[in-house]
């Protein structure tokens, strides 16, 4: 009878997971991920071919996570749907710091684009179905409340602000607004 796998693909990703949630991504390699497990590094290696495909799941997993915290607010509360992606993602930053960091704290491999966001395509569709904006004021929108979006979740994800949900909510709408009027205003003066 062949002996069970102890260690298999789902209890690696999950070990990985644990070790950038509490030490960062510079923090895992194949010695800690054996060590957080309890094995050798041999079943590492035998479910993935090296690091860099354990950490291209890694991404998934983290894009899966940061999705989730969008859903709920698109799904649990009544925040109208751009703040909802906003706040998802602040509650990203504060709720998985380490995750967060992975993917919006480190040096990027799409050198030239500012952001890169898996609800990209979601969030330019309510800006232009639900005010009104173009397709390309959407994308510009977008780039310039992200640029306030994510300073406010580097703050929070570091620690170096503590504020409420409602306080967050709140900086999101008068950033909102005022990014509103102004591409309104451009609208108006075409």
């Amino acid at each position: 009878m062949p002996k069970v796998k102890r260690i298999n693909r789902e209890k690696i990703l999950e070990g990985a997971l644990s070790i950038i949630q509490t030490k960062g991504i510079s923090g895992l390699n194949a010695r800690s991920l054996a060590c957080e497990l309890n094995c050798s590094t041999q079943p590492i290696y035998s479910e993935y071919k090296n690091m860099d495909e354990l950490k291209g799941e890694l991404k998934k997993e983290a894009e899966i996570t940061y999705k989730n915290c969008v859903n709920y607010y698109l799904n649990e509360t009544n925040y109208p749907s751009y703040l909802s992606v906003g706040l998802g993602y602040v509650k990203f930053a504060k709720e998985h710091k380490g995750l967060f960091q992975y993917l919006y704290m480190q040096s990027q491999e799409n050198k030239g684009q500012l952001f890169e966001d898996v609800n990209e395509k979601e969030i330019q569709s309510i800006l232009v179905e639900h005010y009104k904006l173009s397709l390309h004021d959407a994308k510009n929108y977008h780039t310039e409340m992200a640029i306030y979006t994510y300073g406010l979740a580097c703050a929070l994800n570091v620690d170096h602000v503590q504020i409420s949900e409602e306080e967050v909510a709140e900086h999101l709408k008068i950033q909102f607004k005022a990014l509103m009027l102004i591409y309104r205003k451009e609208e108006e003066i075409k």
